[in-house]
């Protein structure tokens, strides 16, 4: 028999803010939410420009949440690509495409999945940066048991996680780039944590993802501006989860 589900899921094409030269913020880009009662909607920009710092050509973001009664499951999609990126001419990228689906069971852990999420041409000054996603990890460890146990008791995973800068909140959540960075980076660029830093531009991040028990939240790019101009850029945000109502 079906039961009422809270659907959740959201996608951002862009969003971001400036301290230095000005202090604002940039209005979010192709921003879209899923209603509770699930549904699916949709959200698009096109020839956007954040004064001369950030443009790009499009981006369409997408919601969806249903019941499949093949699956005897809820499911959501959150997904938003972006077409011709270009943070300042340090940072371009021809598509990013982030995406999420989840699928949560009547009887059983909820699985999360980004498969599908990824980089087209990306450079970053003026070097082609190709970057393996380790989406496949966690298409394989899809529910957050999964996840947990394999991290803990399986060495190879656990290494793996912990190559991708894994970090553990004091709520159990985990935090892991899904970037397989290249190495050595292309002159002149440096590694900063798990991101990629930039001198006199900044530190770009990739594929940041956020995975808990019942949220899975995932941003392909977070840039952190350090020189002339100062602020931050998220570009490619998805997330989704959903629960029964407490009463049931």
């Amino acid at each position: 028999m079906k039961i009422r589900f809270l659907y959740h899921a959201e996608a951002v094409a862009a969003a971001g803010y400036l301290t230095l030269p000005v202090q604002e913020i940039m209005p979010a880009q192709a921003s879209v939410a899923l209603p509770i009662l699930g549904g699916h909607a949709s959200a698009s920009a096109e020839n956007f420009r954040h004064r001369n710092y950030l443009k790009f050509d499009r981006a369409e973001s997408h919601v969806v949440g249903s019941y499949s009664e093949k699956d005897r499951a809820h499911g959501t999609l959150a997904s938003t690509t972006i077409e011709g990126l270009n943070i300042m001419d340090v940072v371009t990228c021809d598509r990013i495409v982030a995406r999420i689906t989840t699928k949560h069971p009547g009887d059983g852990d909820p699985a999360f999945i980004p498969l599908g999420s990824r980089f087209e041409n990306l450079r970053i000054a003026g070097h082609r940066i190709e970057i393996d996603l380790a989406t496949d990890l966690f298409a394989e460890h899809d529910t957050w048991s999964k996840l947990n146990h394999a991290h803990q008791n399986k060495p190879a995973v656990k290494a793996e996680l912990d190559k991708l800068a894994v970090a553990r909140g004091k709520d159990n959540r985990m935090h892991v780039t899904l970037a397989r960075l290249p190495e050595p980076l292309p002159g002149g660029l440096s590694r900063n944590g798990h991101g990629i830093y930039v001198p006199h531009f900044g530190t770009v991040y990739l594929a940041e993802y956020f995975a808990s028990q019942a949220l899975h939240r995932l941003l392909m790019m977070h840039v952190d501006l350090g020189c002339a101009v100062e602020g931050g850029y998220g570009i490619g945000g998805a997330d989704g989860d959903g629960s029964p109502p407490p009463s049931q």
